[in-house]
């Protein structure tokens, strides 16, 4: 991947987020999306990893859904306290650790131990160095566990964004802030608007998807960067050949894929 000085700090967007728009109605939202997607009644007795927690909340929708124990871990400070301030909030009388450390990093992976459920959404082709980061990833998860990640999909604009994204990073506040009204105008409003919607409708409904805000996963869009993506094909060749995994669920979407898959 070329390499860059720029980075996005995805902490202080989760801690914005943690800040101004957590609420119950989202942890319940993050709790249907994990059911249904593990195609699980609940999560009682599993040990649940989060790699690259962000704001925290599935990780204490795990919690909430039975999960016996939960290990959280971000790169970003800033991630670490929105979990923490989730954590105080509503996840003190359940067992559930909040880790700094990166995914890239063997010495801290090997002090974790593996995991039920290995859970990393939107994270790992945010690190550098993709396939590394989902080996390391798949590395804690007990032999009969469940591996989630979801990744970025190849598509014609893949490289369009990266430049975007390029843009965004080295862009004044200012500059920051007209870039995402520039986003919203193109990609939301007007289609909206064009088709006969409510646009305004679409920001409302948007917590439906993961229980995720509207302004933060647009800021998380634009500023995502390192920033990798993948043919979903390439990712099920991965994981069959290279990780001896079995895929046992995929869902396509708009910019991520999600996958499930699960030890052999």
């Amino acid at each position: 991947m070329e390499k860059d000085a720029i980075t996005f700090s995805f902490g202080r967007n989760w801690e914005d987020f943690i800040k101004t728009s957590f609420s119950d109605e989202r942890v319940r939202i993050a709790r249907a999306h994990l059911l249904d997607f593990l195609e699980m009644d609940d999560l009682r007795g599993k040990y649940f990893l989060d790699i690259g927690c962000g704001s925290g909340i599935h990780s204490l929708a795990a919690l909430l859904l039975g999960a016996e124990r939960v290990v959280s871990f971000d790169v970003d400070e800033y991630s670490v306290k929105a979990a923490e301030m989730v954590r105080e909030r509503k996840g003190r009388d359940f067992d559930w650790e909040i880790l700094r450390g990166s995914v890239l990093d063997q010495d801290f992976l090997s002090r974790i131990e593996p995991a039920d459920i290995v859970y990393s959404w939107g994270v790992l082709h945010h690190t550098g160095d993709m396939w590394r980061a989902i080996e390391n990833a798949a590395s804690r998860l007990l032999p009969d566990g469940l591996f989630y990640i979801a990744l970025y999909t190849t598509y014609p604009k893949s490289d369009y964004w990266l430049e975007v994204k390029k843009k965004y990073n080295r862009s004044s506040r200012a500059g920051k802030r007209m870039m995402e009204y520039s986003y919203i105008a193109r990609r939301a409003v007007l289609p909206d608007l064009l088709n006969g919607r409510n646009p305004w409708k679409r920001v409302r409904d948007h917590k439906k998807g993961r229980g995720m805000s509207f302004m933060t996963d647009v800021r998380d869009w634009l500023g995502g960067y390192p920033f990798e993506h993948a043919r979903i094909e390439e990712v099920l060749r991965f994981g069959r050949k290279s990780l001896g995994l079995e895929l046992v669920n995929i869902k396509t979407g708009e910019d991520n894929t999600e996958y499930l898959f699960k030890g052999r």
